[in-house]
């Protein structure tokens, strides 16, 4: 098994993006208040959300390492950050109809708001993601954004598709790689984006960052 990467989010989706390029991850869920500032753009939000995740799980590691009293050597607690792990992933993504924020929905009468307010209407799906190099201490950010616009959808095509279940735990209350594809009449830009990572702008961050000797190829 490779060295991993660390995952600073409980999001199977991430994970299973990042697994199907080959790549070994282990996930730690970040603990952060997501919280929009007054007159911050969604682009600033999610980008300031994947950094918080990410340093809030690198300050976690950092807590992992301890000092042998017998021998003054530093040593890595259990389940903690191993010499060899560098590479840290975080990430925040929100929908957007107009300049209005989607989250997940409370429960599903605000997922069927959210559903009827995207019916017939294009939004955009925005991702920011964070990597931090563990080794040199510093990171990138940066915010991707795909289109996606919906097909019309009726009353009953909206309850029928709460009722899959997929909609309670997604931004914006639908998922894109599940049932709710048929949702999408179109879209433009990344797909992964949508799903939770843009994987094509995450690899290219990492090969800028210098990450070759974890690159599945």
């Amino acid at each position: 098994m490779g060295v991993p990467i660390i995952l600073a989010s409980s999001s199977p989706r991430r994970k299973e993006l990042l697994e199907r390029l080959g790549f070994t991850v282990k996930v730690i869920p970040p603990a952060v208040d997501e919280l929009k500032l007054e007159a911050e753009t969604p682009e600033n939000f999610v980008k300031r959300m994947a950094r918080a995740k990410v340093l809030a799980v690198v300050e976690r590691l950092s807590q992992t390492l301890y000092t042998d009293v017998e021998t003054g050597q530093r040593r890595t607690a259990p389940g903690g950050r191993t010499q060899d792990t560098r590479w840290v992933i975080g990430a925040d993504t929100v929908v957007v109809l107009g300049e209005t924020i989607l989250g997940k929905p409370k429960d599903t009468a605000e997922a069927a708001e959210m559903l009827h307010r995207l019916s017939g209407h294009s939004h955009r799906v925005i991702t920011g993601f964070c990597i931090h190099d563990l080794r040199k201490n510093k990171e990138g950010v940066q915010a991707v954004a795909t289109e996606v616009r919906f097909k019309r959808l009726t009353a009953t095509e909206i309850e029928k598709y709460i009722a899959v279940g997929e909609s309670m735990d997604k931004a914006g209350a639908y998922a894109v790689q599940g049932v709710g594809a048929y949702l999408v009449d179109s879209l433009s830009g990344s797909y992964t984006n949508v799903v939770g990572l843009p994987l094509c702008q995450t690899v290219e961050m990492m090969e800028e960052m210098g990450a070759h000797d974890i690159l599945p190829y």
